[in-house]
């Protein structure tokens, strides 16, 4: 399991690297060609790759994938740290919790190959008349690389949610270690409904399927309660001797 998560972390910074050259090219043709192809119905599709591309930039996916792998291989404390952000849809400062922002990307990616398969054909129309035949193969070419990176992205960024979904269920226990002194860290669930995705192939490409699945979490037959806080009639105190005067702490 170690391995193939190294492999897909991995593959996604060489995806992200190439994706972001791809824009490049992209964003360059498109500033080029302006004057040219505005009012044309093919460069309006452009502009629309071009428009979800810088999008998909702005999410700032390598941040989200580098705390979802933290979960993921991170030492215990950076892990327990992040799976207690992921408690909160939202922080202090109004942001979506990594785990939100990656879904959100999901159903990004899963809209972009729409876009780019329309433009496409438009594209081909004008190879098939000749018109523009150097414009043409460019873009054909270009859309057809963004076209393998986005969805193989978004394969990979399904697997590396359900990962880190399922780790958010589970209870993890961390031993710290403060100023001599052992700590005891416990991370607890919160008991609620949660979402699964899948990656269907459909006709010409992968789709993003979304599933809602009812928490498993129980609260009998020794399982832990989720987001339980410690009342104080669940505390129990226990008298100890004291090391001097032989009386009872209590």
């Amino acid at each position: 399991m170690g391995s193939e998560i190294k492999s897909v972390e991995d593959r996604l910074k060489s995806f992200l690297g190439q994706l972001q050259t791809e824009y490049g090219i992209l964003d360059r043709i498109v500033y080029k060609g302006k004057n040219q192809h505005r009012h044309c119905i093919y460069f309006q599709y452009l502009l629309k790759v071009r428009r979800d591309l810088r999008l998909l930039e702005t999410a700032h996916l390598d941040e989200i994938l580098s705390s979802c792998f933290q979960v993921i291989n991170g030492n215990k404390p950076k892990k327990v740290h992040f799976l207690e952000s992921l408690k909160r849809k939202k922080s202090n400062s109004g942001k979506y919790n990594f785990l939100e922002r990656l879904l959100g990307v999901a159903r990004l990616l899963t809209q972009m190959v729409e876009q780019m398969l329309k433009a496409a054909t438009e594209i081909s129309t004008l190879l098939a008349r000749s018109f523009f035949m150097g414009f043409s193969l460019t873009v054909l070419a270009l859309l057809a690389r963004l076209r393998v990176l986005i969805q193989q992205i978004l394969l990979d960024v399904v697997l590396v949610f359900n990962i880190v979904s399922s780790i958010s269920r589970e209870k993890h226990c961390v031993k710290l270690l403060e100023e001599g002194m052992e700590v005891f860290r416990e991370y607890y669930p919160l008991k609620e409904d949660f979402i699964t995705l899948e990656c269907v192939w459909e006709t010409d490409k992968f789709m993003l399927h979304e599933k809602m699945i009812k928490s498993d979490i129980q609260t009998k037959n020794g399982k832990f309660k989720a987001n339980s806080s410690l009342d104080p009639s669940a505390i129990q105190y226990q008298s100890l001797e004291a090391f001097l005067g032989g009386k009872n702490i209590g």
